[in-house]
């Protein structure tokens, strides 16, 4: 059944108790007060208040032989550790953990049992906790489509729009800074790059000059040297470059590359018409054997050997070259906008495609290579449910997190998914499905249009390209 949010009065009530406890002194000398720890005696757990709330609610349990010592003592909501404020041997103060909620058949189920553990003892309350899951969608930069000009950098975050649609993938390094490429140029032949923080408040511009005839730029993350990486698409053009923020986020030449000649079968790629233009425009590091990898348009999958630059088709049995047995890595159109190892297991790659309107996944152990999500048929559409079920389009980047969920920016649905890789079931997490605009405020009422970036920062937080709203997004998940 479902439970009335708590109020504003109830959190000050817990907090106005807290404090008339004197609980949230974290001395050692008020550490000593109160009744301590006896390993002979059993942990109880009699009660805890409130019953409800989210992310940081203060909850007080109540109970016996808790101990005073907040190092022995921990918490749990579910399997999230929650933090313990102090403890005075009958009370615990804890706050409520980020996203302890869990998953039971595709659904997600916020009830969440608490324990309680001391040394070797561990104590359940027969009463759950649940979680309100509060999914906010603001703002970062952009959003007014009326403007006429472009930034020069140093402006505040608050100030900066944008006269050109944001329609490439982000990068985001260990420390925040959010990457991304405009065509700036008045006859769309120049690029710019941009990188913004939002602990600085600040906005740069990296690269303002870049010609761009018969080509496009692109930018990727090299997690083993935490480095935004700028290239071309275009088949011909292979010099590479990182933006070295050790140095002022000073331009630095990369490794340049070229092609192995192989057998005369596996080596260069052929391309179809103007095909050539627009081929690299995702890469994705492997941390096992630090390659980068690309699924290049024309249907290769391409190793690139980052200290060398040498570059080698390894597609393998999907080489399109090799007649009936070669139909091409994920066919031989599209654009794949994203790609992401498993963190977990990096044999896996993991992939977009605008042309089957589905995320793939090839396992470099079997050399398979299989639909992971969405329609194995291609067709595009907009349905949740069970992975082989649900439907999308026109997926564009995407991104792991460390609880073993993956997000989409669903691009042709104006909407974020999100797949629990654990059980297979995708849901949407931000927007309205097949209804483009432009609204901040939760979940289930923000608008994008056309997202087509979708980067994770470390506290959670999703950042997406919001193409059309020439803009920036936050979506916090709390």
């Amino acid at each position: 059944m479902k439970r009335f949010k708590f109020t504003m009065l109830m959190q000050g009530f817990v907090l106005a108790l807290a404090l008339g406890l004197g609980m949230t002194s974290c001395s050692d000398d008020d550490d000593q007060k109160g009744t301590p720890y006896d390993p002979s005696q059993p942990v109880v757990i009699e009660s805890f208040a409130p019953t409800e709330g989210m992310l940081a609610t203060q909850v007080i349990l109540t109970g016996s032989n808790f101990g005073t010592d907040k190092e022995r003592i921990h918490v749990y909501f579910n399997d999230k550790e929650a933090p313990v404020i102090s403890s005075s041997g009958n009370k615990i103060l804890v706050l409520a953990p980020k996203l302890p909620g869990k998953y039971v058949n595709g659904d997600l189920d916020n009830n969440c049992v608490i324990r309680v553990v001391v040394d070797d003892k561990e104590a359940t309350a027969s009463e759950t906790f649940f979680y309100n899951v509060q999914t906010n969608v603001t703002t970062v930069i952009g959003g007014d489509k009326s403007a006429t000009t472009n930034p020069v950098g140093g402006e505040d975050l608050a100030e900066v729009q944008f006269s050109v649609n944001m329609n490439r993938p982000l990068v985001i390094d260990s420390e925040n800074n959010i990457y991304f490429i405009l065509a700036t140029g008045s006859d769309s032949n120049q690029d710019a790059v941009y990188v913004i923080n939002e602990e600085s408040g600040k906005l740069r511009v990296l690269d303002s000059d870049i010609t761009t005839w018969l080509n496009v730029s692109y930018l990727s993350y090299d997690p083993i040297h935490d480095r935004c990486y700028r290239y071309f698409g275009n088949s011909g053009s292979n010099e590479t470059y990182y933006y070295d923020r050790y140095n002022d986020f000073a331009q630095t030449r990369g490794v340049t590359m070229s092609w192995i000649q192989d057998d005369g079968v596996n080596d260069v790629p052929s391309y179809d018409g103007l095909g050539f233009v627009n081929t690299k425009e995702q890469w994705a590091v492997r941390p096992s054997d630090g390659m980068w990898y690309c699924r290049m348009n024309g249907g290769y999958l391409v190793q690139l050997n980052p200290e060398t630059g040498r570059m080698t088709d390894v597609s393998g049995r999907y080489d399109r070259r090799h007649g009936v047995n070669g139909s091409g890595f994920g066919g031989t159109d599209g654009d794949c906008y994203g790609m992401a190892f498993d963190p977990t297991d990096d044999s896996k790659l993991y992939f977009t495609l605008t042309s089957t309107n589905s995320v793939l996944v090839y396992d470099f152990n079997t050399g398979t290579l299989n639909s992971y999500a969405g329609s194995s048929s291609g067709t595009a559409g907009w349905l949740d449910g069970r992975r082989s079920e649900a439907l999308f389009n026109s997926p564009r980047q995407i991104c792991i997190d460390e609880d073993h969920n993956m997000y989409v920016a669903d691009y042709g649905n104006h909407c974020i998914r999100k797949i629990v890789m654990g059980t297979g079931y995708v849901s949407t997490m931000a927007g309205i499905p097949q209804s483009a605009g432009y609204t901040n405020g939760t979940g289930d009422v923000a608008q994008f249009d056309n997202p087509v970036g979708l980067v994770l920062a470390k506290d959670g937080s999703l950042y997406v390209g919001d193409q059309n709203n020439r803009a920036i997004r936050r979506i916090a998940m709390e």
